[in-house]
């Protein structure tokens, strides 16, 4: 499971891949809810992203909570996971919302602008016992909360760490990256495993703003506020920062020392999907979710493994957070029903599956903590023994991206506007972000918060 996929980069699947996924949900509404006498108006209505693997984790626990609630039918409706935003839109502005759905957080603030979703507060309250809410971690159950209203369970989340290829490493007398590393030993590992004549880079860089924000954030700098909503990261009082981190970056790919350029540049990862040069051999180290082990598992040509984000050389750490919910449809006509289900999902059982899938870590802690996660049998089926540790550990500096109501028009014009850095064509990260922030700041001044009296 994919918990930015909405809002993520866009990935690339072959056709072979694009028939399997729909052969498998065609398999899952076949299993779920062809056969029922019911009136359809009483089917649960669910609405999901996900790659293959996710789809046959999910088709395994719907399978147990028909056993457990013959009483309900559910029906799967699949989104890709590019356009689920778009498909939701298309459904808040026809009213029709399903049953149960998926909700990235980046979502949130839109859809209880819109009262698209339902406040579950009564029900979590009345089922305290049995829902056992603070058992959720925190920071990841947090987007989901308004107030006193609560608009979906968190169904799992991931931090952002760092990928290595081990064999990479091993070929080169390199020492394996350790928790506490800094930013001068990463980068001093990258240049001695980037061999150009080769093909081989020390680093594979992914530019989407959820990548950037950690190498932000550990220097000092705070890219935006809430409430109210602010763009941050071309004032005064957070430029430097800023723009420290995003130098640092540029730098991998456009040193004035060509010797020291350990990362390709996108015109040479332009056409390939963004882990490409990982999954062939030719990266030694990248930074991905959770979700990023669902491809790495099919790699057999080398061993990999995971650490912590370097920190700041001054001791600033942190890393984006990603967190998904289960919500419910604010029109729904079966709120029990539904409610019912998405308990199921939350449960420890489910949880588990989620954590033996290798695809994200569980939103309990009691199962993240677990060798549900720590070892989990899509991966050790395979023969791969990695160290789960970092995903769970960062969660202690991980940070949410900004979520305010104007935060996916800023945050696109942020995306574009430092674009010339990664290209060349622009080399002064500060300037950059100076440049950008009244046109930035503009956007987030429609933000209907501002104009609450």
């Amino acid at each position: 499971m994919r918990p930015c996929a909405p809002e993520g980069p866009p990935g690339r699947w072959s056709a072979v891949k694009r028939l399997r996924l729909s052969l498998l949900v065609a398999a899952l509404v076949t299993t779920l809810a062809v056969g029922c006498t019911r009136d359809p108006g009483e089917v649960v209505r669910f609405m999901i992203w996900g790659s293959p693997d996710e789809i046959q984790v999910v088709q395994g626990y719907l399978i147990e909570f028909r056993k457990a609630h013959p009483e309900i039918a559910v029906q799967v409706e699949h989104a890709p996971s590019m356009g689920y935003s778009q498909k939701l839109s298309t459904l808040v502005r026809g009213g029709n919302v399903p049953d149960v759905l998926y909700v990235n957080e980046g979502d949130v603030p839109w859809l209880v602008q819109q009262r698209a979703l339902l406040d579950l507060a009564p029900f979590a309250k009345r089922d305290a016992a049995e829902v056992q809410l603070d058992d959720l971690y925190p920071l990841a159950q947090s987007p989901f909360r308004k107030g006193e209203a609560t608009y979906g369970v968190c169904k799992d989340f991931t931090t952002l760490v760092l990928y290595y290829n081990r064999d990479l490493f091993d070929a080169w007398d390199m020492p394996y990256p350790k928790a506490g590393w800094t930013w001068d030993d990463f980068r001093a590992t990258a240049e001695r495993l980037t061999r150009r004549d080769r093909g081989q880079w020390g680093f594979l860089l992914e530019t989407w703003p959820e990548e950037l924000y950690p190498w932000i954030w550990q220097p000092g700098a705070t890219s935006a506020q809430d409430d109210p909503p602010r763009w941050l990261m071309g004032t005064p009082e957070q430029v430097d920062a800023a723009a420290e981190g995003l130098q640092f970056l540029a730098d991998l790919i456009w040193h004035d020392d060509p010797a020291r350029r350990v990362t390709p540049s996108p015109s040479m990862t332009r056409d390939q999907a963004g882990n490409a040069l990982f999954l062939r051999g030719q990266a030694a180290m990248c930074t991905y979710g959770r979700w990023a082990c669902m491809d790495f598992k099919n790699i057999s040509a080398f061993d990999w493994d995971a650490v912590e984000l370097p920190r700041h050389p001054r001791g600033g750490r942190g890393t984006t957070t990603f967190s998904v919910a289960y919500s419910v449809g604010a029109a729904t006509a079966l709120p029990e029903q539904s409610w019912t289900l998405v308990k199921f999902l939350t449960s420890r059982k489910a949880q588990e599956a989620v954590a033996h899938s290798g695809q994200a870590i569980p939103s309990r802690r009691s199962v993240a903590e677990s060798d549900a996660f720590l070892r989990p049998r899509a991966l050790l089926e395979r023969g791969i023994s990695i160290d789960s540790r970092p995903f769970v550990e960062q969660v202690a500096v991980g940070r949410l991206k900004p979520m305010f109501l104007t935060a996916p028009e800023a945050k696109f014009a942020f995306q574009t506007g430092i674009e010339p850095l990664w290209n060349g064509t622009r080399r002064d990260a500060r300037a950059l972000l100076l440049e950008l922030q009244p046109r930035i700041e503009a956007l987030v001044a429609t933000d209907p918060a501002l104009r609450r009296p």
